[in-house]
């Protein structure tokens, strides 16, 4: 699908969508509770209906109630030999393959776009290390277990993704285990948010710097949960306030959220951006920005839309730690410069490092392409709202996270037309 985004501008409010990693993480571990459990305000989108797919070969179902999700869970875990199609979600292929290798039988994951070409080194090593089968071919991924308790150091620079997953399995096993982060401990928050979740189903697990402590033999009881809104979608209608003519006020957020990407108030804060706190979350004023310093480490998230505001801002910004944008759903680095300078904005960039100049002339009537990434798509409406006459092809990779996110854009002023 191609947008053409029309610029335009007037005061709204934006009811976040549920924060997607919540919403895995809450789903997982009421489909490991006994009973039925009630999750609500679950985000809607493509990664979460993957996770809920997947875990419903493992004995769990799951029935949506407008923005609720009732979960039957399974304390068997039988799994049902299906192949296991993940969609193009990271969060579900690496949090659920070590629940499906608590078990003997051999597993087969599938997935689409780039995901079975993101790295899984953390898991391949572990495995083979334990004597497990972890067998990539071609768009296949071939697990076996058992799993079992023990002790595991993990690399903790390519994705906190890994030791979430190892959380959620280990406790099922019968021996204790304890897992090591070796440093540098990116995007340590997401751990959190997984702790945070784990502990709300009655599973103990105890710190001690980067290092876990799990008790085997136990159980999950998970019976309600509520999701907060999502704070790395807040930063796109944050951008629009700051850029606009007219203020935007975000809902639905916690303003106490451990989420990693609320340190998107912290940026904005440094990049001179205009807010205050409401009730229900936050209204951002229109801003004369200006170029700074931002570590990406524990947000990668907030990279396209980062780099978007930078690329309006005056001077320059600097990005460090952002090497991980170059695994995700695309090369975010790669396909951020090459839409970025179709604007004529300057950007460069090394493996770990991004510079931004930016411009107070962007270019007008442009093609750009979203490279089947939501991230980048929403990134660069932002931008086009600034903008006359500009099609962003492949739009349709938005409903991976955000499928409102167009509706929403309307309500901020915008015209968006849509060509199928």
């Amino acid at each position: 699908m191609k947008v053409t985004i029309h610029g335009g501008s007037r005061a709204a409010v934006i009811a976040l969508p549920a924060s997607k990693s919540l919403s895995h993480r809450a789903l997982i571990c009421a489909a490991l509770s006994e009973g039925t459990a009630v999750i609500h305000h679950v985000a809607e989108n493509k990664d979460t209906e993957a996770t809920m797919r997947v875990m419903s070969h493992l004995g769990a179902s799951f029935e949506r109630k407008e923005d609720d999700v009732i979960v039957h869970g399974s304390r068997t875990l039988p799994y049902d030999g299906s192949v296991l199609d993940c969609g193009e979600s990271g969060s579900t292929l690496r949090f659920l393959i070590p629940l499906f290798s608590l078990g003997s039988d051999t597993v087969t994951f599938t997935g689409h776009g780039r995901l079975m070409e993101r790295p899984q080194s953390v898991y391949e090593a572990l495995y083979h290390e334990n004597g497990l089968l972890f067998v990539k071919e071609g768009q296949y991924l071939k697990v076996r277990g058992p799993l079992t308790g023990g002790t595991y150091t993990v690399d903790g620079s390519v994705s906190s993704q890994f030791i979430s997953g190892l959380l959620f399995a280990l406790p099922e096993v019968k021996q204790d285990s304890r897992i090591t982060v070796k440093e540098p401990y990116e995007s340590r928050s997401y751990v959190g948010l997984t702790l945070d979740l784990l502990r709300k189903s009655g599973i103990i697990i105890n710190e001690e710097g980067n290092t876990y402590f799990i008790p085997g033999r136990q159980s999950y009881a998970l019976k309600e949960a509520s999701i907060a809104g999502d704070d790395s979608q807040m930063a796109f209608f944050a951008a629009k306030g700051l850029s606009g003519r007219e203020p935007v006020e975000v809902i639905h957020v916690d303003h106490d959220s451990k989420q990693g990407d609320h340190i998107i108030l912290a940026y904005i804060r440094k990049m001179g951006g205009r807010y205050e706190e409401t009730e229900q979350g936050y209204r951002f004023y229109p801003s004369k920005l200006h170029g700074c310093e931002m570590d990406l480490g524990d947000c990668p998230d907030l990279g396209p839309m980062l780099f978007a505001l930078a690329a309006t801002a005056e001077g320059t910004s600097h990005f460090v730690h952002a090497g991980r944008l170059r695994v995700k759903e695309s090369d975010r680095i790669a396909c951020m410069e090459e839409e970025l300078k179709k604007l004529g904005c300057h950007m460069k960039s090394e493996q770990e490092e991004v510079w931004i100049e930016g411009t107070e002339t962007l270019q007008d009537d442009m093609t750009l392409h979203g490279h089947n990434d939501h991230r980048i798509v929403m990134s660069l409406s932002i931008l086009s709202a600034l903008l006359h006459n500009t099609c962003i092809e492949g739009a349709e990779a938005v409903d991976k996270s955000y499928p409102a996110f167009f509706k929403d854009l309307e309500t901020c002023g915008c015209e968006v037309e849509y060509d199928q």
